[in-house]
């Protein structure tokens, strides 16, 4: 019983330092102010998580899983290699769609607070290992020795991929602005980008006389 109440006031203090870390960055962040949107007096919070360091680490782990999750853990990898992309794109595409304050939280840390942020991040790369090497790469390697597809650079081609998801969010407030887009082209704009970016991958990639084209 005492562990589930100690396990409960954990995830209390972790949810309230979730919403005030998304919002501050860890910079803009002060302990009392977790306290205080958690309800618990600033002792308890120090009891669990010793530091600000702490619990802002433990908020970072909490948002890159749950990116990662999006991206990665659904995929069925035993689908043909186009339909294994698009579950990829549409998952980081629909990640980044839903959650545009953490998006932008984890762009700002990235700058402000990176030799913290890559370890994380690096720690749970890690931990999914199997999923990202063993698994995604893999069959990309196995769609590139069967003639699914035209031979890429693994790495290189997932950082195409989530290049062409990421930027859109980062870029795209700034042209509308520019362009003077209602907002409702905005929004279908952005409806739009995962099958924008899946077509564009996968015209880069299908074989050469898939698409028409003939080597001279």
């Amino acid at each position: 019983m005492t562990n589930d109440i100690d396990r409960g006031t954990e995830e209390q203090i972790l949810a309230a330092a979730y919403r005030v870390i998304i919002r501050r960055g860890k910079s803009g962040t002060r302990m009392q102010e977790i306290a205080d949107e958690a309800g618990v007096n600033k002792a308890l919070l120090h009891y669990y998580f010793r530091s600000k360091d702490r619990i802002y680490e433990a908020v970072l782990r909490k948002v890159l899983s749950s990116l990662l999750k999006s991206m990665l853990q659904s995929i069925d990898f035993s689908m043909p290699i186009r339909e294994v992309l698009e579950a990829f794109i549409r998952g980081h595409i629909g990640a980044l769609k839903s959650n545009p304050q953490v998006f932008q939280f984890f762009m700002a840390e990235m700058w402000t607070n990176r030799e913290e942020v890559i370890p994380v991040f690096v720690g749970l790369l890690t931990e999914n290992r199997e999923i990202i090497t063993t698994r995604f790469f893999a069959r990309l390697q196995q769609a590139m020795d069967d003639g699914e597809i035209r031979r890429v650079n693994p790495f290189h081609f997932l950082m195409n991929i989530i290049s062409l998801d990421v930027f859109y969010f980062v870029a795209s407030p700034l042209f509308f602005a520019v362009l003077n887009v209602p907002e409702k082209e905005q929004e279908a704009m952005t409806g739009q980008r995962a099958d924008q970016v899946v077509e564009f991958i996968w015209e880069s990639i299908r074989p050469r006389e898939e698409s028409g084209c003939t080597e001279s």
